[in-house]
Order: structure tokens, then C-alpha cells, then sequence
């Protein structure tokens, strides 16, 4: 992902972790000289720290793994420093095993505090409650570690169940009224509570001089109404075909063309895709992407034929998918484009272009 670093995979899911991550640093220096921390606290509170990122990591495989049941894989998961992110694929087909899905983090951290109090219920005697009435909460020892890691856990799983798009609890939300109202519609309704709500938290930010409060608002914000989006742009192209899309006008190259002089032609800043097909029959040979491109101008290459560099492993398309369908396809490969047959027979390519000439005639 662009932005981030990968930091480790788990159960085939990358975990990456965003640039803006690192702002984080400051804070935690900051803070901890603000708040007059000794070394002792100090380390407490980073390790605090990592803990609740963990619980952040936690929570998104749960989300991951359940969505993997229902047949939907995750591309990776994003720690953020307002939290984290698994971005599925897809959807799940019905509103039940989104619900699920949904459910299923915030059940990591209930699970994660439910044997957390277990802990502390045996060594208090039952009496959890003394533990948190100490004063100077800023000055953290060893024996709170475990009450806060409780709370950290217990407050994950709370606040993700407020029913406010896109936190948890709205999903679970838009899940239930999607079984009577359709999921566009459902997500609609789900969308404005969500974004009613963080206007609310930024509010209340800017009242209390809370900061994060503001950031977490603006955010939450952003995202419903990006995901409503989304989603109507895709209730969009899933009502026409490729076949009514593609386009049938395209430059291409030929299979066998020589490669040096094909990339004596080029500007040396281009950036394209290039469609290869066979001069016999026009039919579909493979595609030359930028991405060899800039390969092969680094390389010291002899005068091979443009078949020899092509790539035909690429996915295509078929005229009766929706294209709907094509886009979430040719957002999984690092292509402009991607070729479309028609019982096996080449007969154009669906890009971006063509599908935003379609929505921007949609939207007129």
C-alpha cells in the first residue's frame, strides 16, 4: 500500500503501518514530559501503548477471519494513528454475515477484557473497583498494567459499538436495516447517524480543547460519507455491462514488433499500459505494462521482439460481467486497463476512463 510499511503478515493478511503513524512519536515524547512522567511511568505508558495497538490488531483480524468464513478475503490490514483498518475486498453477500463480520471485533476485545477482569477479580478479591480510585492516575507502576490493559480492551469494544457509520456499531446497524431496506439505502441512513455523530464528537472536541476528539470526528466523518459514495457509484455500475462500456478504439502494439524500436518511440516519462495482439488475427497476445517498461529501459536488452517482454497472465473480462464487477478487477492488478472476450474472442478493453464516462453520464 502506498504510504505505508508492511510491518508483518499474519494468516496470509500484510499488516502495514500508515507514514502518519510516526507522528505518534512526538505525541508520546511530548506527553510524557507534559504529564511530568518518570522513567518508570514513562515506560509503563509505552508499553500502554503498544498494548492498545496490539488490541488495535486484534480487532481487525476478527474482523478479517470472520469475514474469510463467509468467503471474503481481506487485501490487508492499516494501523492508523487514530486506530485501525481491514479492507475487505468485498462485502459480505448478506446482511446477517455482515452483521457478524462486524460484531466479531468488537467480540475480540470483550473476550480480551472479559479474562482480564478474571485476572484482577481473583487477585482483588472481587474487589476491582479499588484499583482505579487511586489519585495521580498520571503516575502509572506495574501493578496497573493489567487494570489498564482491562480498560483499554473494555473501551475498544464499547466505543466500537456505537451504532455511528462507520464504527462498528453502525455496520451492524446498516446490516439490520438492509434485510427490510436494501444495503444502498440502508448505508444512506447509516451514513448521515455517522456523520450526525462525529459532528457531535468535533464539537465536543473544540469545546473541551480536545484535539484527538477533533481528529477521530473529522475522520469518522470523511468516512461515511466516502463509503456511501462508494457504494452508490458501485449500485451504479452494476445495473450496465462491460459490453456497453468497454471500449472498441484503443492504440495497441503488435506481438511481433521489435522492442527497440517500440521504446525508441516512447517519451521517457510514460507511464501506460500497452495492449499486445497478434497482427494475423487482431486476437489478444498479452499486455506490455509501465511497469516493464521501466524495467526494460534500465536493462541492457538485445533486439527481442515485443512477445518476448508481454505478459498474457493478467485477468480479463467477459461482456456479460457488470462493471461494477470490472472495476473491483482492475483495482486488484497494477494495470490501466484490462482486456475483454467474448467467447474467448478479443473485442476491446474496460479502463478507467470508460468507466467514468459512464458515471459522469449517470450523474447528469
Amino acid at each position: 500500500m502506498q504510504g505505508a510499511l508492511k510491518i508483518f503478515s499474519l494468516a496470509r493478511i500484510p499488516v502495514f503501518v500508515h507514514w502518519s503513524f510516526s507522528l505518534l512519536t512526538f505525541f508520546l515524547l511530548y506527553y510524557g514530559w507534559y504529564a511530568q512522567m518518570d522513567l518508570t511511568s514513562f515506560l509503563i505508558f509505552l508499553l500502554l501503548f503498544l498494548a492498545l495497538f496490539v488490541s488495535v490488531v486484534l480487532h481487525e483480524y476478527g474482523h478479517a477471519l470472520t469475514a474469510r468464513h463467509f468467503g471474503v478475503k481481506t487485501k490487508d490490514i492499516i494501523l492508523l494513528p487514530i486506530g485501525g483498518l481491514a479492507r475487505l475486498e468485498k462485502l459480505p453477500k448478506k446482511p446477517i454475515q455482515e452483521f457478524i463480520v462486524a460484531a466479531a471485533g468488537p467480540a475480540v476485545n470483550l473476550i480480551i477484557a472479559l479474562l482480564l477482569g478474571m485476572v484482577l477479580w481473583f487477585e482483588y478479591n472481587g474487589e476491582i473497583g479499588r484499583i482505579f480510585t487511586t489519585r495521580g492516575t498520571l503516575i502509572l507502576r506495574w501493578h496497573r498494567v493489567i487494570p489498564m490493559l482491562f480498560v483499554i480492551n473494555l473501551s475498544l469494544a464499547i466505543m466500537n459499538l456505537i451504532p455511528a457509520f462507520p464504527l462498528d456499531g453502525g455496520r451492524m446497524l446498516r446490516a439490520t436495516l438492509a434485510i427490510k431496506l436494501g444495503r444502498l439505502k440502508a448505508t444512506q441512513i447509516a451514513s448521515y447517524l455517522g456523520q450526525g455523530f462525529s459532528i457531535l464528537l468535533v464539537g465536543y472536541g473544540i469545546y473541551s480543547k480536545d484535539f484527538m476528539s477533533m481528529l477521530i470526528g473529522f475522520f469518522l466523518f470523511s468516512m461515511a460519507r466516502k463509503e456511501y459514495r462508494l457504494l452508490k457509484t458501485e449500485n451504479i455500475l452494476s445495473k450496465h455491462l462491460v459490453e456497453t462500456t468497454m471500449k472498441t478504439a484503443f492504440p495497441v502494439i503488435y506481438s511481433t514488433d521489435s522492442l527497440t524500436n517500440f521504446l525508441a518511440t516512447l517519451p521517457s516519462k510514460q507511464k501506460n499500459d500497452f495492449l499486445v495482439l497478434n497482427p494475423d488475427d487482431q486476437s489478444f497476445y498479452g499486455i506490455l505494462s509501465a511497469e516493464k517498461i521501466q524495467k526494460l529501459r534500465k536493462d541492457k536488452i538485445d533486439d527481442l521482439l515485443i512477445e518476448a517482454v508481454s505478459n498474457a497472465d493478467f485477468p480479463t473480462l467477459t461482456t456479460k460481467q457488470n462493471v461494477a464487477e470490472g472495476l473491483s478487477i482492475l483495482r486488484s492488478v497494477p494495470l490501466d486497463f484490462l482486456p475483454v472476450l467474448n467467447d474467448k474472442k478479443f473485442v476491446g478493453v474496460l479502463d478507467y476512463e470508460s468507466i467514468n464516462q459512464l458515471l459522469k453520464t449517470k450523474s447528469n
